[in-house]
C-alpha cells in the first residue's frame, strides 16, 4: 500500500492530473469521516492524498464488496493498495451493513464515505443517502470533514477507460459534528449541504454576455521580430482595453501599464505532454519540452474564451497557425493544396478526430497535431488577426546568432525557407475564412507604423463584435 501510494498515486495526481488541495490544514489529527461529491474512481485516490501517509494505515476507502470483489484484481486494488474497507450492499435480515463500519470508527480509524451511494451523473451531486446520518447517530461526536471535488467527472467519468489530464481540485471545508438526536436524513441533507456549499460557483446566468476577445496572433519564422510586435501590441491595445499577452511570461496590460500576469487560471500538468513528446518524437520547433510549452499556450488561449478576462488577446505565435505551417512543411511539402488545410485545421481545433487509418502517417510525419488530437491536450483557437512578419532566411539565422543562441538543425535556409512558404499558403487560406491578414515585409522596418495599423484593424473587429454581440 505505502509503495502503490507513494510512488504511483500521489505523483500521478501531481503530475498527471496537477492536482490540488485547497485547505488540507483543516483535516483533523484523530479518527473522522471524509464525505465527498463521487463522479470518478480518482475520487477515493484524491481523498486518501489529503491524509500524510504515516496515517495511511487507519485509514479506509468504503467500497461495495459486490462490485470490488468480483475479480482478483478488483480485490488487491481495492481492499489492499488502497486499504479499503468492503461493504455489503444488501445484508441477510437482522444484520446492519454498516456495523463494519461503525466498529472501525469505535476503535479509532477514519473512514472514506460516498453518501450518494455510487458514481453518479457528471457534474451532478444526487441526494446524500441517510447511511451517513446513521453513522452519526451510532457513533456520537465523531468529526465529519466535508470535501467537494471539482474535475474527476471530466477526467476519468463513469463508464471512460482512458484518463484525460484536465486538472483536478480537491476543496476541503471545516470539520464539524452533527446532533444525534437528529433524523439520520435530515443528517444527510445537512452535510450535503456543507459539501455543496465548498463548490466553485456557478456560471453567470444566461444573458447578454461580453463579445469574445479579439485575438491577435504574432507569428513567423524570426522568433526576434515576432516577441517584439507581440510586446509593442500588448502594450498599445492595453491603452485601449485589458489585454492578455500570451508568450513567456504571460502579460497583462492596460491604461497602466504592462506587467507580468499575477496569476493565471490554467492548472493542467504539463508533464503529461512533455512525457508524450518525448515517447513520440516530436522535433524541431516542437521537440520535447517545446510542445509542452506550446500546449500551455493553446490552454491558455482556450482560456481566454469570452470577454470578461481580457478585451484583447495578442499571442507570440499561434499554436493552431504555427501548427498549421509546421505541418505543411514538414508534411506536404511541395503538394500541399490548400484543400488540404481545412482537415488540418478541424483537427488541430478539435472539431474532427484524425481517421485510424491516417494514425501511422501522422505519427510519422506530423507527431505534434497527431498528438494534439488523439490525447485532447488542448484546442488551440483561431486569431481574428494574424500578423505575418516576413523576413530573409539568412536574416533570421543571423538574429539567433547575434542573440548568442547555437541554430537548431531545422535553422537552415533551405527549411526556414519552405517554412516561410508554409506561413504563406497558410495566411492566404484564413484570409478566405474572414481572418485578418496582416503581412510586414522585410522593409517595413518601422516598428510603430506597423503596431499603429494592426490596432486600426483590432479596433474595428472589437466594434463590430460589441455592435452584434456574436463571436467575431
Amino acid at each position: 500500500m505505502y509503495a502503490f501510494q507513494a510512488g504511483f498515486v500521489r505523483p500521478a495526481l501531481k503530475l498527471f492530473w496537477g492536482a490540488h488541495f485547497r485547505r488540507r490544514h483543516y483535516v483533523p489529527e484523530g479518527p473522522c469521516i471524509v464525505v465527498a461529491n463521487h463522479n470518478s474512481h480518482l475520487d477515493a485516490a484524491l481523498l486518501m492524498s489529503i491524509f500524510p501517509l504515516r496515517r495511511l494505515p487507519h485509514v479506509h476507502p468504503v467500497a461495495a464488496a459486490d462490485y470490488f470483489g468480483q475479480t482478483g484484481f478488483r480485490r488487491n486494488l481495492s481492499m489492499v493498495w488502497m486499504n479499503a474497507m468492503g461493504i455489503e450492499r444488501t445484508a441477510p435480515a437482522g444484520r446492519d451493513v454498516l456495523s463494519p463500519i461503525i466498529e472501525a470508527l469505535q476503535q479509532g480509524e477514519s473512514l472514506i464515505f460516498f453518501p450518494e451511494g455510487s458514481r453518479g451523473e457528471p457534474g451532478i451531486v444526487a441526494a446524500f443517502r441517510p447511511g451517513i446520518g446513521k453513522l452519526v447517530k451510532s457513533v456520537p461526536g465523531v468529526l465529519v470533514l466535508p470535501v467537494f471535488i471539482s474535475g474527476a467527472e471530466r477526467s476519468l467519468p463513469r463508464g471512460e477507460a482512458v484518463p484525460l489530464p484536465l486538472g483536478l481540485d480537491v476543496i476541503i471545508g471545516k470539520p464539524r459534528t452533527y446532533s444525534p438526536l437528529l433524523d439520520a436524513r435530515d443528517i444527510a441533507e445537512a452535510v450535503r449541504d456543507d459539501v455543496l456549499a465548498l463548490a466553485p460557483p456557478p456560471p453567470p446566468v444566461p444573458g447578454p454576455r461580453p463579445a469574445p476577445p479579439v485575438r491577435v496572433a504574432c507569428c513567423g519564422i524570426d522568433a526576434e521580430t515576432n516577441r517584439a510586435l507581440f510586446r509593442a501590441l500588448t502594450e498599445r491595445l492595453g491603452g485601449i482595453d485589458t489585454t492578455i499577452g500570451i508568450g513567456t511570461p504571460i502579460l497583462e496590460a492596460d491604461r497602466e501599464g504592462v506587467r507580468e500576469a499575477a496569476a493565471f487560471p490554467v492548472v493542467r500538468s504539463t508533464a503529461w505532454p512533455r512525457a508524450l513528446a518525448w515517447a513520440f518524437r516530436t522535433g524541431g520547433l516542437y521537440r520535447g519540452n517545446r510542445f509542452a510549452q506550446m500546449v500551455a499556450s493553446a490552454r491558455a488561449d482556450e482560456a481566454l474564451q469570452h470577454g470578461h478576462s481580457a478585451r484583447f488577446v495578442v499571442s507570440d505565435g499561434s499554436p493552431l497557425v504555427d501548427l498549421l505551417a509546421w505541418a505543411v512543411a514538414e508534411f506536404h511539402g511541395n503538394a500541399f493544396d490548400e484543400r488540404d488545410m481545412q482537415p488540418l485545421t478541424l483537427y488541430l481545433s478539435g472539431k474532427r478526430k484524425i481517421p485510424k487509418r491516417e494514425w501511422l502517417s501522422f505519427v510519422k510525419k506530423a507527431p505534434e497535431v497527431w498528438l494534439l488530437n488523439t490525447f485532447d491536450l488542448a484546442h488551440p483557437p483561431m486569431p481574428d488577426v494574424l500578423v505575418l512578419s516576413q523576413r530573409r532566411p539568412e536574416a533570421t539565422m543571423e538574429h539567433v546568432r547575434a542573440g548568442g543562441r547555437a541554430l537548431e538543425p531545422y535553422e537552415n535556409e533551405r527549411f526556414l525557407a519552405s517554412l516561410q512558404d508554409a506561413y504563406r499558403l497558410v495566411a492566404s487560406g484564413l484570409a478566405r475564412r474572414r481572418v485578418d491578414v496582416i503581412r510586414l515585409e522585410p522593409e517595413d522596418a518601422r516598428l510603430d507604423e506597423a503596431v499603429e495599423s494592426i490596432e486600426a484593424v483590432c479596433r474595428r473587429i472589437a466594434l463590430r463584435g460589441a455592435e452584434s454581440g456574436a463571436p467575431t
